[in-house]
């Protein structure tokens, strides 16, 4: 250890903290080098100086003591009338300080001083002042320390080592360290020179002469033939369990994991530091990676470096919050719109990471995380370095982009996903498991609102049928992706350049233009309601009044500003991060009734005062319903349950559908199908979606298990 392993505050105060104990013990236990300036000499105050040095002298550690006399008024006026000289005055003074001891305490401690005067390890001499005004007293409070790094310490204060000047008086002071910024390095060089120039008697106006031989020989007196009981600082100070390092690594006051969240991180460490933390959205994620961080620290004496790696900037700010309660050392943000200079603080941190195992954490998004500049410095990690990454959203890692990326040289890695498996994607899903390891934890949705972690809710199933021309159009788009049809392993599927026919075709599902008008009918019973957030999907819609096309998540957000005169709110990736949190600040306060949402909510933004939703769109992605589904159903006051309006688009109406539309209809009708199913299984009125699943079956005459023909849609369309 060294000075820089310590918590060394900025200013330590009598009503707050206790001087021996917090300061002086623990900083003494590591110094070479002690120069101390003070007030009187006193048998007191070489007690009182000995605090701390118990541990020093065992390092070999040197002291150097500058004091003054006591003298009082008629010593003064004898030396300045000439009755007496100076030196006689001064050697009486400081035989008349040397006492006996009044304790156990007292008494090794003595032994202590006269051991180190008689090793040459503890050098003392008097300082005062003399000119034609008179003799006057030396009364300075200085301190410098310096440790086996070179790392030094000084402090300005009251404290002095007198019988009450350490923890008897109200004292404090404040310190300067040298590993700090610049002002600091120079306060503590300053302090240095003062007290160099003092020891060597060059300093104007003040003397400085050898400590009496007649009071080393009775401070001698003192030494004990059976050597010296190191532990008295420990056992009058009880100060052992401080000079252990404190963390800077904490779980912060008033977090209590859950007994889940505690298995999930042990799992990690016994799996050697690494796994995939398989958590439904609400039930905790970013702490249970925190805490497993904190363990990770805890158990490498906070020598680790941890890169925190989101896919969107949003998610970056909201870590942010959490991270900085979790840990005291640097915390650098980096992607592209972060307003430091970030490339320059990680290489700062990079460095002293390699040299000294300086801690620090890097938030940052998948795009920088990935880029040259990032991978400049983690790509040369050390392996044997203590590094953690921390992937949020961890499916995304399994991309192309980010898998040629992977870090291997980091050993030790936590993957968060509520959804880790890849949709339509074994290789992406595969290399995540190679990467991040097993699974240390599965909490499924079920399994948190059981536990009460999540709100119920309830789910109501809102079929909606296309219209003529967006059924055909629907039918025309599905005979042109037979163009891209290829055998791939064995099996047909669709080739890449059919998947923008594919995503025009999804996009006119979310757009079918009878969802707006059912949705201000059932928003007639909401009016006047609050906590309300509508999903729009990436889509337009054309006003019927003026053939205008509007974004649907516009049209939504006018028309009920409009129609109901609403107070809402549209929240995307146009609204900045400042926007985006006050969305929220107001949403939460009442001001804002309802939010208008697009993909951005997704992933990672945490509203959960949400009460009720109406989901306009949702893909055949089951990431992305089932994280929609979590954030629905997060706690929060007042809140009881939620209750979620599911927009199921059908083909057409069912008592227009004949069983021969299956083959034509089978691509819609299977994906929401399997999205009821899986909504229904957990609500509180699963009757709602069984009927409804019943009747389009019923009106097909195809009965059919849906995640059964999902699995066979994803290899083949990829929807």
């Amino acid at each position: 250890m060294s000075f820089m392993d310590l918590d060394i505050q900025i200013r330590y105060r009598s009503e707050i903290h206790n001087f021996p104990r917090d300061f002086l013990i623990p900083v003494l236990s590591q110094a070479k080098i002690y120069k101390r300036g003070t007030g009187y000499f006193s048998t007191s105050a070489l007690v009182q100086l000995s605090v701390g040095l118990f541990e020093m002298a065992k390092n070999g550690g040197k002291i150097q003591l500058i004091c003054s006399p006591e003298l009082d008024k008629k010593d003064v006026e004898a030396i300045d009338y000439g009755y007496r000289t100076r030196e006689e005055a001064i050697s009486d003074a400081i035989i008349k300080g040397i006492s006996e001891p009044v304790d156990f305490f007292e008494e090794e401690r003595l032994n202590l001083i006269a051991t180190l005067i008689s090793e040459g390890r503890l050098d003392i001499k008097i300082a005062f002042m003399e000119d034609d005004n008179g003799f006057r007293l030396y009364h300075e409070k200085i301190a410098y320390f310096e440790d086996a790094d070179g790392n030094k310490i000084s402090y300005a204060g009251s404290a002095n080592e007198s019988a009450n000047g350490l923890d008897g008086n109200f004292e404090s002071i404040y310190t300067f360290c040298s590993w700090k910024d610049s002002s600091q390095i120079e306060a503590v060089e300053m302090a240095e020179m003062d007290f160099d120039n003092m020891w060597a008697n060059q300093t104007s106006k003040l003397h400085v002469i050898p400590f009496p031989e007649i009071a080393v020989e009775k401070l001698l007196k003192y030494k004990k033939s059976a050597g010296v009981d190191w532990d008295i600082d420990v056992k009058e100070y009880g100060y052992k369990a401080f000079l252990k390092k404190k963390s800077q690594f904490n779980i912060p006051d008033g977090i209590i994991l859950h007994d889940y969240q505690k298995d999930a991180v042990n799992n990690w460490v016994n799996f050697d530091y690494q796994g995939i933390f398989d958590m439904c959205t609400g039930s905790g994620k970013t702490y249970t990676a925190l805490a497993a961080m904190i363990r990770f620290a805890n158990d490498n004496d906070d020598k680790i470096a941890v890169f925190i790696v989101c896919p969107y900037i949003h998610l970056v700010s909201q870590w942010e919050e959490d991270v900085k309660e979790w840990c005291a050392v640097p915390i650098i943000i980096a992607h592209s719109k972060a307003k430091n200079d970030w490339k320059l603080e990680v290489r700062k941190a990079y460095k002293k990471f390699r040299r000294g195992d300086k801690p620090f954490v890097c938030l940052t998004t998948n795009d920088t995380f990935a880029s040259d500049d990032m991978q400049m410095f983690v790509q040369r990690l050390d392996e044997k370095k203590k590094v953690l990454l921390i992937a949020d959203e961890a499916h995304n890692f399994g991309s192309a982009h980010m898998i040629n990326v992977m870090p291997w040289n980091i050993k030790s890695r936590i993957a968060l996903s509520a959804t880790i498996k890849r949709y339509m994607d074994k290789n992406g899903t595969g290399k995540i498991g190679e990467y991040f390891g097993k699974k240390c934890i599965t909490y499924s949705l079920e399994q948190a609102i059981t536990d009460g972690n999540l709100v119920h809710y309830e789910y109501h199933p809102v079929p909606v049928a296309l219209t003529v021309y967006e059924l055909e159009k629907y039918r025309e788009l599905s005979r042109k992706l037979k163009k891209y049809v290829i055998v791939k392993n064995g099996k047909m599927k669709i080739s890449d350049a059919g998947k923008p026919v594919i995503y025009e075709r999804t996009r006119l599902l979310a757009g079918a233009e009878n969802k707006i008008e059912l949705l201000m009918k059932l928003f007639e019973d909401y009016k006047n309601d609050n906590n309300i957030l509508v999903y729009c999907g990436a889509t337009g819609v054309e006003d019927d009044k003026t053939g205008k096309v509007y974004r649907q998540v516009d049209y939504v957000t006018k028309k009920l500003q409009v129609d109901y005169q609403m107070s809402v709110k549209r929240f995307t990736a146009e609204e900045d991060l400042k926007d985006r949190e006050n969305i929220k600040k107001y949403f939460s306060e009442g001001q804002y009734q309802v939010i208008t949402a697009i993909k951005c909510l997704d992933e990672g933004v945490n509203i959960p005062g949400i009460k009720t939703a109406f989901i306009m769109s949702s893909s055949r992605n089951p990431k992305e319903f089932v994280q929609r589904r979590g954030r629905l159903l997060r706690k929060s006051r007042n809140k009881k349950k939620a209750v979620i309006y599911d927009f199921i688009t059908l083909p057409r109406e069912l008592d227009d559908t004949r069983p021969t539309d299956i083959e034509e209809d089978k691509t819609i009708i299977v994906g929401e199908v399997a999205r009821m199913q899986e909504f229904g299984r957990l609500a509180d009125n699963p009757e709602d979606s069984d009927y409804l699943i019943n009747q389009i079956m019923e009106a097909y005459e195809y009965y059919f298990d849906a995640e059964e023909e999902m699995q066979r849609m994803e290899e083949y369309y990829g929807e």
